[in-house]
């Protein structure tokens, strides 16, 4: 339902903005005039996919979506953005109930737009949430995901990948906040780069002192097609309690020749080899979605922006 029919759910989220350091979320909750709320009852599990699809025209849009998910419910969403030529500054906030699983895709096409979104998630005890975060290109994008995990047993998983050629930029940044104990984070996200492409990844894990037994794992590989391809990692851990198990990695590189090399002993071609090579490294990210036929129509997607990518390389 519209936000403004929403009154008495929307408030207290929208309350706390004033504490935000976000510059683009306090912008959005600024400008705001649409939004929408999804309310998911109590041990609701919905037969099919929540999709909502933002297309724009030319100009300034900000809109916001507020997803309530009551306890021991399941829920897949499915957030996509059609912003070609526009200005987007998309805000989604989840509050997740106890016992929950939430699977959210965010999903953003573009070519010669400026994207910058952000999304935060407040997690109650034993819920897990399955984050996949896919960008397919734009001029300017940046993708902001904050994590909360604020009751025992909570997990959160996520996933991400970006592709971006030309003169394109594609910036991420994670905070995963581990307050309370026994919480589990798992963080993977794959960059596949072109032209003088350039992107950013900074994904930051904060263990509280009170946040004993905390498992975190995040990391970060990209592939580099070009030499004139740049990217900057940064993974970080910041740790304030004594009893946790956590692990942090980066790696950049480009094709393996070798790989390539065997390939081509095998009778391909060399343009099939590199795109096989280049899928199968994408593939990682998107096999774990967990719906088939989003699975399927996103290893197109993937398929379908390889070829222009690599002959920029060639």
């Amino acid at each position: 339902r519209p936000l403004e029919e929403a009154a008495d759910v929307a408030a207290p989220l929208l309350a706390a903005e004033a504490e935000m350091k976000q510059p683009f979320r306090l912008l959005n909750t600024a400008l705001l005039r649409d939004g929408l709320l999804v309310e998911v009852k109590d041990n609701a599990t919905p037969a099919e996919a929540l999709q909502i699809t933002i297309t724009t025209t030319p100009g300034l849009t900000v809109p916001r979506l507020l997803i309530v998910v009551g306890e021991n419910t399941q829920l897949t969403l499915v957030e996509r953005y059609r912003t070609n030529g526009s200005t987007c500054l998309p805000v989604t906030q989840f509050s997740v109930g106890s016992g929950s699983r939430v699977e959210h895709l965010r999903i953003h096409h573009g070519s010669n737009d400026v994207h910058i979104g952000c999304v935060e998630v407040r997690q109650q005890r034993d819920s897990l949430v399955t984050s996949h975060s896919l960008t397919f290109g734009g001029r300017l994008v940046r993708n902001d995901l904050q994590f909360h995990l604020l009751g025992s047993g909570a997990e959160a998983q996520l996933n991400g990948l970006y592709l971006a050629d030309g003169e394109q930029h594609v910036d991420n940044h994670t905070t995963i906040e581990h307050v309370v104990p026994h919480c589990d984070s798992r963080e993977t996200y794959r960059g596949i780069l072109g032209g003088k492409a350039s992107a950013v990844f900074n994904g930051r894990v904060h263990v509280h002192p009170d946040a004993q037994r905390t498992d975190a794992q995040q990391s970060n590989q990209n592939l580099l097609l070009t030499d004139d391809a740049i990217i900057h990692t940064k993974p970080e851990l910041e740790i304030y309690a004594d009893d946790v198990k956590c692990t942090h990695g980066a790696t950049v590189g480009q094709l393996d020749r070798e790989a390539l090399f065997y390939l081509r002993s095998r009778g391909l071609a060399y343009d099939e080899a590199r795109r096989m090579l280049v899928d199968s490294f994408a593939a990682e990210i998107v096999r774990r979605i967990s719906d088939e036929s989003l699975r399927d129509e996103l290893a197109e997607t993937v398929i379908a922006r390889l070829p222009e990518m690599l002959a920029e390389a060639a």
